[in-house]
């Protein structure tokens, strides 16, 4: 019993010194504050350190200009895509009011573009039975494309199509009524 006592302790100490032996530095190196060394060099400037103004003589590149040639290339480039987004009433084709009041602005914006061809798609909550949502989809995105329609968007450039709940916006269980997931995406090109 003795034994294994003093075995105990011989070991813990054989053990520390040997953790003591193995560490770098006693002290920090490089430390921040009054006591940080500084080079000669340094102590000999009496001005304190200036950014340069004006330009970086590293990044001074001229402007480029288009070539006046390309002008009518350029302009018969595409449109930027034009994506947007409006919600409904619960278990209605029926605009939120703050996408009925949105819907005017979008519609605008689709009008004034070069359109090759106009996305719509329908989608629902998790509220109800899956082809119940697929066919109310459907009539979510049949609505935006009559509106699309009626402002002069041609209507065999216009796709639709009914999710139903199938891609949520924001994922939840089954049965829940999440008017984000209540949408028509219109995608224009």
């Amino acid at each position: 019993m003795m034994l294994t006592h003093i075995f105990r302790i011989l070991s813990f100490l054989l053990l520390s010194v040997f953790i003591t032996g193995c560490s770098g530095y006693s002290s920090a190196v490089n430390s921040f504050g009054p006591e940080t060394p500084t080079s000669e060099m340094r102590q000999e400037v009496e001005a304190p350190f200036v950014l340069a103004e004006g330009e970086s003589p590293f990044c001074a590149k001229p402007p480029v200009e288009a070539d006046p040639e390309m002008e009518p290339a350029m302009a018969a480039l595409p449109a930027e895509p034009y994506r947007a987004r409006l919600y409904f009433i619960f278990d209605t084709s029926t605009f939120t009011p703050e996408s009925e009041a949105a819907a005017q602005k979008v519609f605008d914006e689709i009008k004034t573009r070069q359109i090759a061809e106009a996305i719509v798609i329908g989608h629902t909550d998790t509220m109800g039975f899956e082809q119940y949502n697929i066919g109310l989809s459907e009539r979510r995105a049949e609505r935006v494309r009559q509106e699309l329609i009626r402002r002069g968007i041609p209507e065999n450039i216009i796709t639709t199509k009914g999710m139903g709940e199938s891609e949520l916006l924001i994922d939840t269980a089954d049965e829940v009524a999440e008017a984000r997931n209540r949408r028509v995406e219109i995608d224009v090109r």
